[in-house]
């Protein structure tokens, strides 16, 4: 499959996007004025890039390489994500209830929920063509 050779891209977008969204949720009802906190931001970069990248390498690729049947991306992405989603949705609003609603925990599976899902696209979407329109089949 061609998406796994753009693996590592995919993974540093999910890993922006995840820790924009988690920061975003997490200072939705804080003022941010103190710089120490802007440094925490930056730095967490990494232990979000650790964490995303786990999920997207151990609940994703595995999926797209373990699949023997010849399908392109497009295929693959019909034939699993709506299940994948289902299930993925299920666990994280699971995790949410058993926290009580805890702010952090929400906005960790919150954010692990959207991330992934962007990931499938990211890594089902053919290449762009010459004529800048996507190589989508039946879509």
């Amino acid at each position: 499959m061609n998406s796994t050779s753009r693996i590592m891209p995919i993974l540093l977008k999910a890993s922006f996007m995840a820790t924009v969204l988690f920061w975003t949720i997490i200072l939705s009802e804080v003022s941010m004025n103190d710089s120490f906190m802007v440094a925490i931001i930056i730095f967490s970069y990494i232990p979000i890039f650790i964490v995303c990248s786990l999920f997207i390498l151990f609940t994703i690729v595995p999926i797209l390489f373990f699949d023997t049947k010849d399908l392109n991306s497009s295929e693959m992405f019909h034939k699993y994500f709506p299940y994948y989603s289902i299930i993925i949705f299920g666990i994280s609003f699971f995790f949410i209830i058993l926290s009580n609603f805890d702010k952090v925990i929400s906005a960790f599976y919150i954010t692990a929920f959207f991330t992934l899902m962007q990931s499938w696209i990211w890594i089902c979407k053919t290449p762009t063509s010459e004529k800048g329109k996507t190589n989508w089949e039946n879509s």
